[in-house]
């Protein structure tokens, strides 16, 4: 069976892709050197990532995208071979299909350099996360369509709490400590009780679970899809670790009262529940990140993530470009990272706000704006090195234009960034909250002042003194148990209703970055690494540098 043939049979019989004539000529071309067995394999591969790479759409295949992926594939392969060389591990079907011609292995730098792992680095901006929903009658997750538009009507507000709702409840059901098994007594694991069932049941104890709210001023409720009930928060309360605002969803445990109003004794944050379990509830098959397969199995990649040693990457927050010292100290911080002694990072992720004060939309402002990014760019051109290699990653900040102050913001206009843009061979100008995948890790990048908001805006008192339990880890475990970037009222902090599944994150990623003007820290909380870089010029032009093969996050400063 002929070359072409074969391309017919795998490509276009078996995984239904029609390659255009160009296309077709350039595979022919690719596989020309491989033997029957391995062009067999070697097509098979080139589908599924064609596929993987396309999430499933574009079967008409050009040149330009099959070009993509063949240089991906030959990427990977520089990679594998070069971790085959140093004694790592690589299963052998996983490499078989080598390197191909028209950007082999003999145009690849078989030892692994930022180009070549960069390919395992994707961004994602907030508004092309795909939204999933729970369906309880099938105990399982189904992608909603998006609109496209900003402005959605009143219903996306309901199906946004409800979704929440949904998703968060089911994380509690798969606790052990409300499973039970079939023989067990009701004594031994805990029940839930709709609100909407009180009304049938005599004044005692009870746990119910819901969303904090309040209907009329001065009274505090408790809502689910079905029914509220006024709360009485008066009293001694015994509280988990959070901060507790309207809008959080709590498990709430106390008294049903004669007034049919619900005393509580005891109030808490949705149970955690680690990474790994959120994933063998439902697989890899649910894209909840939003990141591009790579086309690799999670052995190899973590494989390919623990080898790599060298790779880190710089974050640093609060990037006023109007204030010369701060341009100053980023000279600093090139100048060092740029010297032969240093490690060339991976990415620079740069969160704003990239002015000092906010934004004034006047003519005088725009052009002031605009020239701070291109001192930035003039900076850069002085460092090829890493502008030509490195990947740049800019988040807007509360300050910076060009939108309003809803969340997820859009990244920064060309109009501002332009110069940037053509200086750099890597600029990513992305969505404040954004996405990192790299290899197997999940990275959330978001700036917004939480603590403080979040803090003013709690209904009780955090269950200790802030001596005894820092804000920080009442902060990180109210965003972890809620699996919400901002679980505050639109009325607190505006979002957009259609784009609420953005702020989501389930499951837990391996990396937050709550980006704040309160001070710097690093917290572990259920086996996320959440950490704020603290604010670039009020920090001691502090940073810091995350290692993903070893996950250690480490606190930096340029010195005097």
């Amino acid at each position: 069976m002929s070359t072409k043939q074969q391309i017919y049979k795998i490509l276009t019989k078996k995984y239904g892709l029609t390659l255009k004539t160009e296309a077709l000529k350039y595979l022919e071309t690719c596989v020309s050197d491989h033997s029957p067995a391995e062009l067999v394999d070697t097509l098979n591969y080139i589908a599924t990532s064609y596929i993987q790479q396309q999430d499933g759409g574009h079967r008409l295949v050009d040149r330009a995208s099959l070009e993509r992926v063949v240089e991906s594939i030959n990427r990977k392969a520089a990679i594998h071979k070069s971790l085959e060389d140093t004694g790592s591990v690589i299963p052998t079907n996983h490499s078989s299909h080598g390197g191909m011609a028209g950007g082999s292995d003999a145009d690849l730098d078989v030892n692994i350099n930022i180009e070549n792992i960069a390919a395992y680095m994707h961004v994602i901006d907030a508004f092309d996360v795909p939204r999933w929903k729970f369906r309880s009658d099938g105990k399982s997750f189904v992608e909603v369509a998006q609109s496209g538009h900003l402005l959605a009507g009143a219903s996306q507000k309901a199906a946004g709490y409800r979704d929440r709702y949904d998703l968060i409840k089911e994380r509690i059901l798969r606790n052990e400590a409300f499973r039970a098994s079939s023989f067990a007594r009701k004594d031994d694991y805990l029940e839930i009780m709709p609100i909407k069932n009180l009304q049938g049941h005599k004044p005692g104890s009870y746990l119910l679970f819901g969303m904090l709210t309040q209907i009329t001023e001065g009274k505090y409720h408790l809502e689910d899809p079905d029914a509220l009930i006024e709360l009485e928060l008066d009293g001694k309360i015994e509280k988990g670790m959070g901060l507790f605002t309207l809008n959080c969803f709590v498990l709430v445990e106390g008294l049903y009262t004669e007034e049919r109003t619900f005393k509580v004794r005891t109030l808490g944050m949705p149970l955690p529940e680690p990474r790994a379990k959120s994933i063998a509830a439902f697989g890899h098959n649910v894209n909840f990140f939003g990141a591009p397969s790579t086309g690799d199995e999670q052995v190899i990649l973590e494989k390919i993530e623990s080898s790599m040693t060298d790779v880190m990457f710089v974050i640093v927050s609060d990037v006023w470009l109007d204030q010369p010292r701060v341009v100053m100290k980023l000279r600093q911080l090139f100048d060092g990272f740029s010297s032969e002694a240093a490690i060339r990072p991976l990415a620079f992720i740069f969160i704003g706000s990239f002015i000092s004060t906010p934004y004034i939309f006047d003519g005088a402002s725009a052009a002031a704006y605009r020239d701070c990014w291109n001192t930035l760019a003039d900076l850069l051109s002085d460092f090829h090195d890493l502008a030509q290699n490195c990947h740049f990653i800019f988040i807007p900040g509360p300050n910076d234009p060009w939108n309003a102050n809803i969340l997820p913001r859009p990244g920064l206009p060309t109009f501002f960034t332009d110069r940037m843009r053509a200086k750099l061979a890597h600029a990513h100008f992305m969505s404040n909250p954004c996405r990192i995948k790299y290899c197997t890790q999940e990275i959330v990048v978001f700036r917004e002042d939480l603590t403080n908001r979040m803090r003013r805006n709690c209904i009780v008192s955090p269950a200790d003194s802030e001596d005894v339990v820092p804000i920080e880890k009442h902060l990180v475990a109210t965003i972890v148990d809620q699996a919400h970037l901002c679980p505050l009222p639109i009325t607190v902090r505006p979002t957009y209703w259609a784009y609420d599944h953005a702020l989501r994150i389930y499951p837990q990623p391996h990396l937050l970055v709550l980006a704040d003007r309160y001070e710097s820290y690093v917290v572990e909380y259920e086996g996320c690494q959440c950490v704020n870089p603290g604010a670039f010029p009020n920090a001691e032009f502090g940073f810091m540098v995350y290692w993903p093969a070893t996950r250690v996050c480490e606190t930096s400063k340029i010195g005097a």
